[in-house]
């Protein structure tokens, strides 16, 4: 297939542009100005440089790519009565403010809003079959509790988890009007070898090699750990598979304490050091519970090939 993706220069976008390269697949990586440099090292068969305010004129540019090297993606803009290229799937991970502060920006997270609608324009423009999104956990709030895309009422208490949540409600319904199926997973804990790393595994990690001793809440609450190789399989078999429409659990299904994934971590990198859990106090009312049930998923196929006891020998 010929896909487009957003987001294509971040964690799940890079990795999500490898696996749909190697298995065949046609990819072109829309990416942000600031972001042109990290598109260098991308696996796709263009890339195309384009603000997220302008994503409706996708139709309107193409990339070239000069014969001095293979590093080269110099962008030109296509000649005018050239008929755009058709293309079937469109993967939308761009997202402004999915960490830190910026969570709960009001301004911020409104205008993803809007950048779901020129996306899923571009997407109609370019002759897209499919749209799918990225959407989050943070839907859902806390629940304490398995969750079912079906049942389970989102309650989220961020505006973050607020936004993905109102894009899913809005993009569903221009997605009929505009006559695309519209795939919504719903991505909860994915970690891998990365540079950088902001999460709970990454501090972790960086505190052991250090020397330090991480200090953390009592992690008691479930969790749900998947590794980089599956999110991105998972992903290519919505795109691929006719039958996926709506909402998906992207996880792995194997959801146990958050502590006890910690431990095997720990042992994983510094075997019997020190963890200090109960260090920091954890607002119970804010600490999300991930317990998700992935049936929709398997449904499709889909089968972790990556247990967290051998992913976490990567970090």
């Amino acid at each position: 297939m010929r896909i487009i993706i957003t987001g294509a220069t971040g964690f799940l976008g890079k990795a999500l542009c490898e696996e749909l390269t190697e298995k065949g697949h046609e990819v072109t990586a829309i990416v942000r100005p600031e972001s042109a440099e990290k598109a260098k090292d991308l696996e796709v068969s263009r890339v195309i440089e384009l603000p997220l305010e302008e994503l409706e004129t996708l139709t309107r540019w193409e990339d070239t790519r000069e014969p001095e090297g293979p590093d080269s993606k110099k962008l030109s803009k296509k000649r005018p009565g050239e008929p755009p290229k058709e293309y079937d799937v469109f993967f939308h991970l761009a997202w402004n403010g999915s960490g830190g502060e910026a969570r709960n920006d009001y301004g911020v997270q409104l205008r993803n809003l809007r950048y779901m609608e020129k996306a899923l324009k571009a997407a109609k423009g370019c002759g897209c079959k499919k749209f799918i999104g990225a959407g989050s956990q943070a839907e859902y709030g806390v629940v304490h509790g398995k969750a079912a895309e079906d049942t389970t009422v989102p309650n989220p208490f961020m505006m973050y988890g607020a936004a993905k949540l109102a894009c899913l409600h809005m993009g569903r319904v221009l997605a009929e009007q505009l006559g695309i199926t519209f795939v919504w997973p719903r991505i909860y804990s994915v970690y891998g070898p990365r540079k950088n790393d902001p999460t709970l595994l990454g501090y972790v990690a960086q505190s052991l090699r250090e020397g330090k001793t991480p200090e953390l809440s009592a992690c008691e609450n479930m969790w749900d750990f998947m590794y980089i190789t599956d999110f991105t399989r998972a992903m290519r078999l919505l795109s691929e598979n006719p039958e996926a429409e709506g909402v998906y659990h992207v996880a792995s299904g194997d959801a146990r304490k958050l502590r006890e994934f910690v431990e095997l971590e720990r042992d994983a990198i510094k075997p019997g050091a020190e963890l200090k859990f109960g260090a920091r106090k954890a607002d119970e009312k804010r600490t999300f519970w991930l317990e998700p049930d992935i049936g929709r998923l398997k449904g499709l196929g889909f089968r972790c090939g990556v247990p967290f006891k051998q992913g976490i020998q990567s970090l």
